[in-house]
């Protein structure tokens, strides 16, 4: 599956697809990092998929998403539950 896959055609494509090893500046800073906090936080997109649909890695996005003071989801997967006689 692809990251073009994995967006629903119909979902707003708010965030812009940047150049490789371009360097935003100023306020096109500021408005990505909002997109991109936004797609995170309103349409539940995860950091892979707003890193594969802009053209940016995962720690660029982690970073403008940390910039922007975004509570991170805990990571998915199972969770080992504590077994007998063992501390939590």
């Amino acid at each position: 599956m692809t990251a073009e896959e994995s967006v629903a055609p119909d979902e707003d494509q708010t965030l812009p697809s940047i150049p490789p090893r371009k360097r935003l500046r100023g306020t096109a800073t500021e408005e990505f990092d909002q997109a991109a906090a936004a797609d995170y936080t309103d349409r539940k997109a995860s950091i892979r998929n707003i890193a594969a649909r802009t053209g940016r890695s995962f720690g660029a996005i982690h970073r403008s998403l940390t910039r922007q003071k975004v509570t991170f989801r805990p990571r998915g997967g199972a969770h080992r539950s504590a077994t007998k006689g063992e501390v939590q």
